[in-house]
């Protein structure tokens, strides 16, 4: 039920997907939905897991919170579909429970062609809200925006808010999927 309550959401927002990808691995499923930027009206193609939030979780604090991810990127890469599945798998595989903040890294780049190689976690509600479910549960979108090393390594020593905020500060387009590596030198 939450798996479609979800799609329906989705595309009573932006319509059909442009692409949809599936990945199935250790008895596990997960599609990945992808709009245009003319589709969303948000400036950059726009990525959603569909199945990251479709398992058992143990905490009962948790039992009413299902997650799935959002990933905007302009130009759009659609090569980053294997690392985002892996992504949107993380917290049914490890038994985790993904916040703001939080990284997960890949085994190698999240695309042929870039040196980015993590993804950092934030709650964003501005481009996908939350969705109420019947049952009283709800499924959250979380933000994951691609890092190259060098931003993780920041990120870990100072914190996501310092990154983000320096990102800000100095106009970082985080979404742009040819950028370099943007951190303070200190």
């Amino acid at each position: 039920m939450m798996r479609e309550s979800t799609q329906t959401y989705l595309l009573s927002r932006w319509g059909k997907p442009t692409r949809t990808a599936e990945f199935e691995g250790q008895g596990l499923s997960i599609e990945i939905l992808k709009w245009d930027a003319e589709a969303t009206g948000e400036g950059v193609d726009i990525y959603v897991t569909l199945g990251s939030g479709g398992g058992p979780l143990e905490d009962a604090t948790t039992a009413k919170h299902r997650s799935e991810f959002l990933l905007g990127l302009h130009p759009g890469q659609d090569d980053v579909v294997s690392s985002f599945a892996a992504l949107g798998l993380y917290e049914r595989k490890n038994g985790a429970i993904l916040k703001n903040g939080d990284t997960v890294p890949s085994d190698g780049p999240l695309w042929p062609g870039t040196e980015m190689m993590a993804f950092l976690i934030l709650e964003q509600e501005a481009i996908i809200p939350k969705l109420q479910l019947p049952d009283g549960s709800h499924v959250h979108f979380l933000q994951a925006i691609p890092l190259h090393e060098s931003e993780l390594v920041f990120k870990r020593s100072h914190g996501a808010e310092a990154l983000m905020g320096w990102w800000e500060s100095n106009m970082v387009p985080f979404w742009d999927s040819g950028r370099g590596p943007a951190v303070p030198n200190f």
